[in-house]
């Protein structure tokens, strides 16, 4: 037979083996282990990709919730799992950074799990309320160095958070003093804002959006590493003079256990590239306010790296811990 014909035919099973290997492993279905609760944003992203997962993999994909400890319950259960697949973590920033906030958990990213792909991401932006002086990030860094008699605020969902980790790099970089005010949920922040109980905030763009459309706070800066299209007058936070390119955005992906075969890894990789290049699944993202980012597994362990070190050096420059 033609050496090529053999080649070609070879390369073909080999494919036809990855694509199939998740399919044939169980007639058991997929758990997404999400570590939020059902209804919430995470919920409902994981719930659109499980949907475009299962109709490539020909296999029911199921959401499966495991609220509690900023995620860290989610990811226990799927590393409790046989290695083989059928547990995927639906992870994301809390995955790299609340280890480093919490001492008790002790979780390493990098040898406890193998990435799978980066499914989205999603800005932060700095706020204040419309009445405020202050039009711009640079000239309310410039005031905060000049002083004044009250202390400057800025509020966030949480110690720990990312929204937290945003107003410290602000701190840390400009060497200003704005004071922590963690709230219990982000819920009531925005309407704080609003109402000037807070000087400034953190918020997701899915939450600020509402009340920068209509004029009650104004967005000074934005965590990506690119303008957000819905808001292309706000500089990103690594246009600032001072903070050097520097990116935060949130971002979501799958896992799965390390140790899990490749062939599994590679046939969940392709199923959700596939997934996340259809338009109807962009769509119904896009409505929710999340970008469709896809990165293969390579890809995205190389982009969590760089991110991760950033996460350390705002936890150590700052102190931050949920001791």
């Amino acid at each position: 037979m033609d050496r090529r014909l053999v080649m070609h035919a070879a390369l073909a099973a080999a494919a036809a083996g990855v694509a199939g290997t998740v399919r044939a492993q169980s007639d058991k279905p997929i758990s997404l282990v999400v570590g939020y609760s059902a209804g919430g944003s995470a919920d409902f992203v994981a719930r659109v990709v499980a949907e475009a997962l299962g109709k490539r993999l020909g296999r029911q994909v199921i959401v499966e919730n495991v609220a509690g400890a900023s995620g860290m319950l989610a990811v226990q259960k799927v590393l409790n799992a046989p290695a083989d697949g059928g547990q995927v973590y639906f992870g994301g920033t809390d995955t790299v950074a609340v280890p480093l906030v919490n001492p008790k958990v002790k979780l390493d990213w990098e040898k406890d799990l193998q990435p799978v792909g980066r499914l989205s991401t999603f800005p932060m932006v700095f706020a204040v309320p419309a009445a405020s002086p202050h039009r711009s990030l640079a000239a309310l860094i410039a005031a905060l160095r000049q002083g004044g008699k009250d202390a400057f605020n800025y509020a966030t969902p949480g110690i720990g958070t990312m929204q937290h980790f945003y107003g410290a790099l602000i701190n840390t970089r400009a060497k200003v003093s704005m004071l922590h005010v963690p709230y219990r949920g982000g819920a009531q922040i925005a309407n704080d804002l609003v109402g000037g109980q807070i000087d400034s905030a953190v918020l997701v763009l899915s939450t600020a959006l509402p009340f920068l459309k209509d004029g009650r706070i104004r967005a000074l800066s934005v965590s990506d590493a690119a303008r957000v299209p819905l808001l292309p007058d706000v500089p990103r936070i690594g246009e600032e003079q001072g903070f050097g390119g520097v990116a935060l955005p949130l971002w979501q992906g799958l896992f799965v256990r390390a140790g899990t075969p490749p062939a599994v890894v590679a046939g969940l990789e392709k199923a959700l590239l596939e997934a996340l290049s259809r338009p109807e699944v962009t769509a119904k993202l896009a409505d929710a306010g999340f970008t469709t980012a896809p990165l293969g597994a390579a890809a995205l362990r190389a982009f969590v790296a760089p991110q991760a070190a950033l996460y350390r050096d705002i936890v150590t420059a700052a102190g931050i811990t949920m001791e």
